[in-house]
């Protein structure tokens, strides 16, 4: 079974994919496109927004008794004639989004002329639960909004080693999967292979 949809070849030499981030809040799932600009609609319906001003952080491992978490960053200049989208977004609270769910796609494309009529649904590849919102003011206009939400080893902050198991697998996906049971953990040699 292929994480790709039937009919899409992820090795043919026109392959390509966009970055999806939905977010879940209050007021409904809102779509962007990581990375990038345009609008996209998928085969379902549901339009995607693209900034290249959005940025996602790379994901880290857990290391050194540390599980750290991904972030989505929006940074902009604030337009002086246009309503305040940091004292927007602060007049929400605290807890506008803590607990709530961000989902994470890969949209497939065979072909250019797909992207104006898709003929594959975007792929869910993670599901992570949204941290806090965070503000930041530099400057008289320089503003960044940063979405923070629990990173792949949320419960394993005291992992000496960086190992992808079952448990964080089965978390990825939503349903337990033992597909990484056998994994090798140790790549220590107590016999030696010469002499």
């Amino acid at each position: 079974m292929s994480f790709f949809p039937a009919g899409f070849d992820p090795r043919a030499p026109a392959a390509r994919v966009l970055r999806l981030a939905n977010l879940s809040t209050p007021d409904g799932d809102f779509g962007f496109i990581v990375g990038t600009e345009g609008r996209f609609t998928d085969v379902t319906g549901k339009a995607w927004v693209g900034s290249t001003l959005i940025t996602a952080g790379d994901t880290e491992m857990s290391l050194n008794g540390t599980a750290p978490s991904g972030s989505v960053t929006l940074s902009f200049l604030q337009d002086p004639d246009a309503p305040d989208l940091v004292a927007q977004v602060r007049a929400l609270g605290p807890d506008y989004v803590a607990g709530r769910a961000i989902t994470f796609w890969i949209q497939p494309f065979t072909t250019l002329e797909e992207m104006y009529v898709p003929v594959f649904a975007p792929c869910l590849y993670a599901t992570r639960v949204m941290r806090k919102i965070s503000l930041t003011a530099s400057g008289a206009q320089d503003r960044a909004i940063s979405l923070s939400f629990e990173g792949p080893f949320e419960f394993r902050k005291g992992a000496r080693r960086r190992i992808y198991n079952t448990t964080d697998h089965g978390q990825l996906l939503g349903a337990a999967n033992p597909s990484l049971t056998y994994i090798p953990t140790d790549n220590r040699r107590d016999e030696k292979i010469w002499g």
